[in-house]
């Protein structure tokens, strides 16, 4: 499976906190730094399109080059809703990874040049059987966690591209976000499916332990219970 590069120079920056963006997820971002506001409304003006980049941190108000990821997702900024307090509220839509390659400059806003990976779907059966195998895991990981509607199963089901199938899959599951920026940083599909299958076992092992200690918890309660009314 190729993935070919493309080298993109002076794109604005987002940094995020304690959010990440796949390429193909659609999501609300409530957006109120200064460098930050600056980076969408340069973005408004050329081709709707930013650099959306996780921080080390989530705390950190005013994250420096250091502390920010260098891969990321280029995405296009579809919806903006200027709120009341100079908070700005934008619907984007991932697109593509890439990663940053210099740094242009911080201010008014955060400016880079990046590489962005686009990816050439091409099966062979090792991918087709890693798909099989991650969607089937999915749908494990929906009827136990209960946290995902089963809708998202609909939707994956129905995905036929490896990269797409990937992203989608993560988008959806309770991660943590240096889980998540871990799958981004998987270019190649195939590597990324097959990082997701091991997580997705690893999720399901932990809801199993969870389970156990819930029943185990509770039959103890009761037995507790039933002492207390003999006693009584």
């Amino acid at each position: 499976m190729e993935t070919k590069k493309r080298i993109r120079k002076g794109v604005p920056l987002l940094p995020l906190r304690g959010v990440l963006v796949f390429p193909y997820m659609v999501v609300h971002l409530d957006v109120g730094r200064d460098r930050s506001v600056n980076a969408i409304d340069e973005a408004m003006v050329n081709d709707r399109e930013i650099f959306l980049v996780m921080q080390l941190n989530a705390q950190t108000d005013d994250p420096t080059r250091d502390e920010i990821y260098q891969t990321g997702t280029i995405a296009e900024i579809k919806q903006l809703l200027k709120l009341p307090g100079g908070t700005i509220r934008v619907l984007v839509e991932g697109k593509t990874r890439a990663r940053i390659t210099k740094y242009i400059e911080d201010d008014p806003y955060m400016k880079v040049d990046i590489e962005e990976f686009i990816e050439e779907t091409k099966k062979d059966a090792e991918v087709e059987a890693l798909m099989r195998t991650l969607v089937t895991k999915f749908e494990g990981y929906v009827k136990v966690s209960k946290k995902i509607p089963p809708e998202a199963v609909m939707t994956v089901v129905t995905v036929d591209e490896p990269d797409r199938l990937a992203d989608i899959v993560a988008a959806h599951l309770t991660l943590k976000s240096n889980e998540k920026q871990q799958v981004l940083e998987k270019v190649n599909p195939a590597e990324r499916l097959e990082f997701l299958c091991e997580l997705i076992t690893k999720e399901m092992e932990i809801l199993e332990l969870e389970r156990k200690i819930s029943i185990r918890v509770r039959k103890q309660m009761e037995k507790t219970q039933k002492e207390y009314y003999l006693r009584e």
